[in-house]
């Protein structure tokens, strides 16, 4: 996520709260596992997507198969010192 400023040892808060999660950094759970990535919804195609802020990872498509919750909506990102 090194695009949206957030970096290896950072602090993320979350907030577990927020339901509007278009456009927004999200902690998920993506097939058993924790991720942090960006929720696109491409309304003209009826798709969604987590999409990576770093261009060595590609976007992965959320699919009704897809095991995937929301588990929160990122708002604040402390760095390490």
């Amino acid at each position: 996520m090194k695009g949206a400023g957030i970096y290896p040892g950072d602090i993320l808060i979350v907030d577990r709260a927020i339901e509007t999660i278009k456009g927004k950094v999200i902690v998920a759970l993506l097939n058993g596992e924790f991720t942090v990535k960006r929720y696109y919804v491409d309304n003209a195609l009826s798709k969604t997507y987590l999409v990576p802020e770093n261009p060595d990872f590609y976007p992965h498509e959320i699919t009704p198969e897809t095991d995937f919750k929301v588990w929160g909506v990122v708002t604040y990102n402390v760095h390490k010192l």
